[in-house]
């Protein structure tokens, strides 16, 4: 029986694969392609109040436990770009988005780009109707994008 369960959980066990990071940056390439891009950048700086209050710490390596990093941000001629992608839920982008467009004039690798408009984009291949006015409110982009990839990833995740 037990090698039964095993084999069970063998096939249910896949390598992870970085889908999100796929999606976003192959739409920067498409969308953006001759424009500055950073994927995965990591946006503000550490709170200085804990840099002070834990000098025993390594507080930038503590820092990524937070991961504030946006899925990508880009530079065009007018504006600062930033996305960040979900390919099954994008509720779970919003609140990032927010966050992450507080803090990007803060950080360091696009300090030269400060001076630029903030363009926020959600990035997700099926709108979900009953964000839209959140996402209205909260000035929030959606931009519909779906390769075939990943309408074939989102067929294959329904199956499970």
């Amino acid at each position: 029986m037990s090698s039964v369960l095993s084999e069970i959980r063998t096939a249910r066990r896949r390598a992870y694969l970085h889908r999100d990071r796929r999606y976003v940056a192959e739409f920067c390439a498409w969308a953006f392609p001759q424009d500055p891009t950073w994927i995965n950048l990591r946006v503000g700086p550490v709170p200085l109040e804990l840099r002070l209050r834990y000098p025993q710490l390594d507080v930038d390596r503590w820092a990524r436990v937070w991961a504030k990093t946006a899925d990508a941000v880009v530079i065009t001629p007018s504006h600062l770009v930033l996305i960040e992608g979900e390919l099954r839920r994008p509720i779970a982008a919003i609140g990032e988005l927010v966050v992450y467009r507080s803090m990007v004039r803060q950080t360091t690798a696009l300090a030269d780009y400060a001076s630029l408009p903030i363009r926020t984009i959600l990035l997700t291949p099926i709108p979900d109707p009953s964000l839209e006015a959140v996402l209205r409110d909260l000035q929030l982009e959606v931009v519909i994008y779906m390769p075939e990839w990943v309408g074939d990833y989102l067929r294959e995740v329904q199956r499970l």
